[in-house]
């Protein structure tokens, strides 16, 4: 037993020896490394080969100098069988040197390890400088599938190579959801012929039926419509669950406005202030308001050249003759309100503008209740309340 003891303690002094020498080693190749030159580097990774941070290091310093990384890379690259980033590095690093079946070589060596983003956009970016078509799509995919954050870089060299919406939707776009809401934006960046490819996007979207997206959904469908791109509105709210528009939505305000699509939209300006009570809707103006001012609106689905009669009650406080409250028909025809304090059953008859080309799936137009200041008046300060707006056609 005795001899066990001695046995045990001598190799644990040992042990601690090696321990010891080796944390000075470790803290004198560490020191050397703070230093950054390249000398200090080099011994550091003298005394600590298998150490890659360093090595990586004494890589990039290299290549700054203009002088040969890739051995240095390559001993990194096989003491990290998983490492996609020296990979990545010999790939580049052979490109520049036009040694361009290595770099593939590399590159696809660092997607084979690694399926996170950067060595799938390096890929992309790689056959994207070589002009091989379908292997840019087939990566930039693959990136697209995993990828985070900011994503305009990647639907920015799509664009480059292809002016063909349909041909990058279908190729480079996943059917994943926050990668199509972060192309459905990219694409609102104020170009017409963008913002009509952002249709499909819009309608892949719709047809996933995530709660989130609703309020991307319902805006999209109110910018078509602003567009008049109204074959892709209908569509989009069909897809969302919702039937298809017919004379006035939410006229018995059952429920709060949403402001989107076809429901009734309101805009709280300065002065304008929207309240919903039960099956109807008052609106507040403190006489503070523009002179001109949106009250609420809605787009409505017509048959061309066909008159029509919207009907509704409304009652009024404050609101004196005449009243500057007039509903509308972009802008083609309106008809004044007449102020009352107990509720007041009215008609107001339309002649919808006709438009061109009309069709089955067309024929929206803007309702709009607007308030303008009439002349030699002070602005209006009370609030009107609207209950059962309908649309019928006219007899």
């Amino acid at each position: 037993m005795y001899y066990i003891s001695r046995f045990v303690g001598a190799v644990a002094f040992v042990a601690c020896l090696v321990l010891g020498w080796f944390s000075v080693r470790l803290a004198q190749a560490d020191a050397w490394f703070r230093r950054a030159t390249p000398e200090a580097v080099a011994r550091a990774v003298a005394m600590m080969p298998r150490n890659t941070d360093y090595a990586a290091f004494q890589a990039l310093q290299l290549a700054y100098d203009g002088q040969d990384a890739v051995p240095v890379l390559e001993r990194i690259a096989k003491q990290n069988p998983l490492s996609s980033a020296p990979r990545i590095r010999l790939g580049l690093a052979a490109e520049i040197r036009g040694d361009i079946d290595a770099a593939e070589k590399w590159l696809l060596d660092a997607a084979r390890v690694d399926h996170q983003f950067e060595p799938g956009w390096t890929l992309a970016n790689f056959y994207f400088r070589r002009g091989r078509r379908d292997e840019f799509w087939k990566w930039i995919h693959r990136a697209l599938e995993v990828s985070y954050g900011d994503r305009k870089l990647a639907f920015d060299l799509c664009w480059r190579i292809s002016d063909d919406s349909q041909e990058i939707l279908s190729r480079a776009i996943p059917d994943l959801r926050d990668v199509l809401a972060a192309y459905f934006f990219y694409l609102h960046d104020g170009n017409p012929r963008r913002l009509a490819a952002s249709v499909p996007v819009a309608l892949k979207l719709a047809a996933l039926k995530n709660s989130f997206d609703l309020p991307l959904v319902y805006g999209a469908c109110q910018s078509f419509l602003a567009e008049r791109q109204e074959v892709a509105a209908l569509e989009l709210w069909r897809i969302s669950g919702h039937v298809p528009p017919s004379g006035i939505m939410n006229g018995d305000f059952t429920h709060a406005p949403s402001n989107f699509c076809f429901d009734w939209e309101r805009q709280d300006a300065p002065g304008i202030h929207h309240i919903f009570l039960d099956q109807r809707i008052r609106i507040e103006m403190s006489g503070q308001q523009a002179e001109t001012s949106h009250l609420l609106g809605q787009y409505i689905r017509l048959q061309p050249d066909k008159r029509y009669v919207l009907r509704g009650e409304s009652r009024t406080q404050g609101i004196r003759v005449p009243s500057g409250i007039t509903w509308s028909m972009d802008e083609a025809s309106s008809a004044a309100m007449i102020p009352s304090d107990d509720w007041r059953a009215a008609e107001y008859k339309f002649a919808p503008r006709s438009r061109p080309d009309p069709s089955p799936h067309t024929g929206f137009t803007h309702l709009v209740l607007t308030y303008q200041r009439p002349s030699g008046l002070a602005r209006a300060e009370g609030y009107i309340e609207l209950r059962h707006v309908s649309l019928v056609e006219a007899r």
